[in-house]
């Protein structure tokens, strides 16, 4: 029996479809001074607007995020959200949750995990931490 990715793609955009808009923003880095690690970001291209469940970080004993609080990489105000495989979540990239926007995160360093079929992104679990000021430094 052979596993058809598109199935799966089908099932996880159905069960997307309860969740949130999300708006991702895309940014293009600058160096501001050479000698200095200091950036400019600036927008590149539109928002790009797509649908995703967020659900709280678990602290139940055992899994992923327990895990992950213990050593560190998580905090317990930190986020989580799935969306769909093929939505773009390298670079530099703001996220905003719901529609209006009721909060801006960025995506932790790793914080990205693809589960995949036959080589296909099927879903996305990403980590966000909120961004107190709204923006990214930078910005």
């Amino acid at each position: 029996m052979t596993t058809n990715s598109d199935d799966f793609v089908n099932g996880v955009l159905e069960a997307l479809k309860y969740g949130q808009q999300i708006r991702m923003r895309y940014f293009n880095e600058f160096n501001i001074n050479e000698y200095d690690d200091d950036v400019k970001l600036t927008q590149s291209g539109t928002d790009y607007w797509t649908s995703g469940v967020v659900l709280p970080i678990s602290q139940g004993r055992g899994s992923d995020d327990a895990i992950l609080l213990q050593q560190g990489n998580l905090l317990t105000n930190d986020t989580k959200l799935y969306i769909q495989g093929d939505v773009n979540t390298s670079g530099v990239l703001r996220v905003g949750l719901g529609s209006p926007i009721t909060g801006e995160y960025s995506i932790l360093s790793d914080g990205v995990i693809k589960y995949t079929v036959n080589q296909v992104d099927v879903l996305k679990k990403v980590y966000l931490r909120v961004l107190l000021t709204g923006s990214l430094m930078g910005e």
